[in-house]
């Protein structure tokens, strides 16, 4: 919403901004938490995940009934299927109809949109990744998917509106300029303060962690790289927190095995993961034994022999998603997992651990941050790729000009110090070619030289 980029919420006291952004949240979290929401929370507090002949009947329940939905009212499915589905009664019978490569997609997004949709009031705009195009979604879409998310967090223990709860997110709510004061926002509706992931470094630690255990949430969520930062803060120094929380939730597919202790032992409680990037990906949850489920009550995930994967979203009748070829990689384990869950269980092919950056006064500095960097000059410099060679000295690539403007330049050198510190130096170049093309540069947000060592990812393991 633009009211938080405007110059009266920038100049307003924290007592009125954290006024203005609860009034905002109001109005948005109404499309959230309707009857909808509650009525599937409910349902889905009364069924059994370790039941796979009640899971299934559910999940094939579901599946017909999206099917019949989207021929009736897409003009792109009634074209693809016609007007009979009769021989499609379960997930294995989806074999039959075709796959849709994301492009197809993109090319026809308006033909798959409901039109009912297309000028529904109440319809919601969720971006997709990259320049792919908009989600349409009914609030209803929108009201399942946050209560399938919470029913996961109250499988371990954190009931979100009813406790307070904490969460570490990236966005404008602390003005840019802010370098003292208070790196949090209060949303009373939700019960919840909002800490600035771009705040969670040196020097602003203590006064994140002061606030936090002044706060004393009964549970925490977010990005992690943020809590992660909190957390070594916290083991480093020694601190005892006087609040004890339930659990800690991240949004995020990896998390190694040293990273997930670190959090475990700064905050005294369990680490779970869950990812739902997007519309167009899977809604995966950790469960007790450590192990990614995908949720068979959101949709089917197919898996083919070329290592494809094919995403049917249940939750998205506004722009129905059946079959879709998407672009994240995942394989099958094809074991019962020790919780007892029969939602199938998934890992992530085998890949380096998230990348970082080195500052001499403050430490390392992951991809969360570059990544917020690149993402804010993007139109000036659509591609960036961040090189250190040595501890001092930061190189910072904009691929497809051999010529930097001088003030992008200096804008860019400008955002660099505010994360790594003055005590470093940063040099913007630029080339023709994209970093990895014809074997001229490596690939990758960010290439580090330093040779640091690195803490082993954990492969998820079922044996």
């Amino acid at each position: 919403m633009k009211l938080l980029s405007t110059e009266l919420y920038g100049n307003s006291p924290v007592y009125l901004q954290n006024l203005m952004l609860s009034l905002r949240e109001y109005a948005n979290s109404r499309k959230r938490y309707g009857m909808g929401y509650y009525r599937f929370l409910h349902q889905l507090s009364g069924m059994d995940e370790n039941d796979r002949q009640s899971e299934e009947r559910y999940r094939d329940q579901e599946l017909r009934s999206f099917l019949r939905h989207a021929a009736e009212h897409s003009a792109f499915y009634q074209e693809l299927y016609g007007k009979s589905l009769a021989d499609i009664q379960c997930a294995s019978d989806l074999r039959q109809l075709p796959v849709i490569e994301e492009e197809l997609f993109n090319e026809r997004i308006d033909e798959i949109r409901l039109h009912t949709m297309r000028k529904k009031e109440g319809a919601a705009d969720v971006s997709g990744t990259g320049q792919s195009p908009r989600l349409w979604l009914s609030n209803l879409d929108l009201q399942k998917q946050t209560a399938a998310v919470d029913h996961f967090k109250k499988q371990h223990g954190a009931i979100n509106l009813d406790m307070k709860r904490a969460t570490f997110h990236q966005g404008n709510f602390v003005p840019p300029g802010q370098k003292q004061g208070a790196f949090w926002r209060d949303i009373y509706y939700l019960n919840q303060r909002l800490y600035s992931a771009d705040h969670c470094m040196e020097p602003f630690l203590p006064a994140v962690v002061r606030n936090l255990n002044g706060f004393r949430p009964d549970f925490i969520d977010g990005l992690p790289d943020a809590i992660l930062a909190i957390a070594r803060y916290i083991n480093d120094h020694r601190l005892l927190l006087d609040f004890q929380a339930v659990a800690v939730f991240v949004e995020s597919e990896i998390l190694s095995e040293s990273e997930g202790l670190e959090i475990e032992s700064a905050f005294g409680c369990s680490v779970r993961r869950w990812s739902m990037k997007t519309e167009r990906s899977p809604f995966l949850t950790e469960c007790s034994a450590g192990n990614l489920h995908f949720n068979m009550r959101t949709g089917v995930m197919e898996f083919t022999d070329q290592g494809d994967v094919l995403l049917t979203r249940f939750h998205t009748t506004g722009t129905p998603l059946i079959r879709l070829k998407i672009k994240d990689q995942w394989m099958p384990i094809y074991c019962q997992c020790p919780c007892g869950s029969v939602h199938p269980v998934v890992r992530k092919p085998l890949e380096p651990i998230s990348a970082f950056l080195q500052s001499r006064s403050r430490g390392r500095v992951t991809s969360l941050y570059l990544a917020t960097v690149q993402e804010k000059f993007r139109q000036a410099a659509p591609s960036m790729q961040f090189v250190q060679n040595s501890l001092d000295a930061i190189e910072i690539w904009l691929s497809g000009t051999n010529t930097i403007p001088a003030e992008l330049e200096q804008n860019i050198v400008r955002e660099m110090a505010d994360i790594f510190g003055e005590d470093m130096s940063f040099t913007v170049k630029g080339r023709l070619h994209g970093a990895g093309d014809k074997g001229k540069g490596p690939s990758g947000l960010i290439i580090n030289n330093l040779q640091l060592p690195r803490t082993c990812q954990s492969d998820y393991s079922t044996d």
